[in-house]
């Protein structure tokens, strides 16, 4: 499975808005971004695929350590500035 595979959602997945900005974010920085998401989603018993921005904060130190884990810190770190991003986007 090429890269680019591994970073697209799996069919019939439906995102919305802003649950579509954090898979968008995490793509960036890791080949398995609704993975990730998925699993610290259901840390937090959020629906992936409906989120909000207080969901996105609450998510926002788990997502960006999973990142760090498996990535980088400093990839870590920039999921974590680009959830912010969403965040406080008006």
């Amino acid at each position: 499975m090429s890269g680019f595979a591994q970073r697209t959602l799996p069919q019939g997945v439906q995102l919305g808005k802003i649950s579509r900005e954090v898979f968008d974010a995490l793509a960036r920085f890791t080949s398995f971004p609704w993975p990730v998401m998925q699993a610290q989603c259901r840390r937090e018993e959020l629906d992936p695929t409906a989120l909000t921005k207080s969901d996105v904060e609450r998510l926002l130190p788990h997502l960006a350590t999973a990142v760090a884990r498996f990535t980088s810190p400093e990839k870590g770190e920039q999921v974590a500035e680009a959830l912010r991003a969403i965040v406080n986007a008006s």
